[in-house]
């Protein structure tokens, strides 16, 4: 299993991402304030260059087991984790196709009564197209395709991923609702199917965002992550829970976002998983700015 991210083998739990959570959250800015002057509001058009500095924590404690079962880890263990990054995105051939990564770093600890073990290193870095497919009123229907390349060796526990390459294929659908209001709210769906080489885990990984502007300074942002891992190494490991490959989990996430100027909004929120089989159970903290720069 991996933790959330940005965006990653499980990307870190609190990633929301990992780069992808992070990705999905920064459009709401983008579907409010350009929805009437770009053609396509959820990617980048010529001149424009989008930034996003991200770190979340990660913990864990307790796990669910196959059957749902919960447990605390051995000896007062705890798992926990730091994940900085940062993502990016800008045009090729406007906002027709875009090019998009992020780059983590990755600090995991896992400590009980008897050991402490800690590890820094980069995660796997991000890189990847995004291109238009249609769109009808006001909804995109966009794709992806995302290549996870190993910036790490694993050398030293708690590890850093799988050590890896992944590619995924990803579908997006993306819109604003009338009903809500004129151009102050969004929902995004996205679903991917992500393999490592030369050998599993294949992961089918789903996002679904609803974004709500509350004042012209506030907004409001939930999702729902999810991953659900195969792999025929069924084994758990407590201490070190992004080498897990036969997992499945779902995180819920709440964010607060302040618009300062329409180049610099600052976002910060909390997560917590509401579904695990073989994996752990995992909370914490996000936080993140959204730089937009012509």
């Amino acid at each position: 299993m991996r933790i959330r991210n940005i965006g990653l083998p499980l990307a870190f739990f609190a990633f929301h991402l990992i780069a992808t959570a992070q990705n999905d959250t920064i459009h709401l800015n983008q579907e409010v304030d350009s929805a009437t002057v770009k053609a396509n509001p959820w990617q980048q058009a010529s001149g424009e260059l989008l930034l996003s500095p991200y770190l979340s924590y990660y913990q864990a404690t307790s796990f669910r087991d196959d059957n749902g079962n919960k447990q605390d880890f051995s000896n007062n263990g705890k798992f926990h984790n730091y994940n900085p990054r940062l993502y990016f995105s800008l045009p090729l051939r406007s906002d027709k196709l875009n090019l998009f990564g992020s780059i983590p770093y990755v600090t995991n600890t896992y400590e009980d009564d008897f050991v402490k073990n800690t590890n820094q290193d980069f995660g796997d870095i991000e890189l990847g197209l995004r291109f238009n497919i249609t769109s009808f009123g006001d909804t995109y229907i966009m794709g992806s395709i995302i290549g996870y390349i190993p910036a790490y060796t694993n050398d030293q526990a708690p590890s850093a991923g799988y050590e890896l390459f992944g590619i995924e294929p990803r579908l997006i659908l993306a819109g604003t609702s009338r009903l809500l209001g004129e151009y102050n709210n969004f929902h995004k769906i996205e679903v991917g199917v992500r393999y490592f080489f030369p050998q599993d885990p294949l992961q089918i990984r789903f996002l679904i965002s609803q974004g709500y502007r509350v004042t012209d300074q506030f907004l409001l942002l939930g999702e729902l992550d999810g991953i659900f891992s195969f792999s025929d190494n069924s084994r758990f490991f407590e201490n070190n829970l992004q080498q897990v490959a036969q997992y499945q989990t779902i995180k819920a996430s709440f964010n607060l976002g302040y618009e300062f100027s329409p180049a610099l909004t600052i976002y910060g929120g909390l997560f917590h998983d509401i579904y695990n089989r073989n994996s752990g159970i995992g909370s914490g903290f996000q936080t993140f700015a959204v730089i937009k720069l012509d």
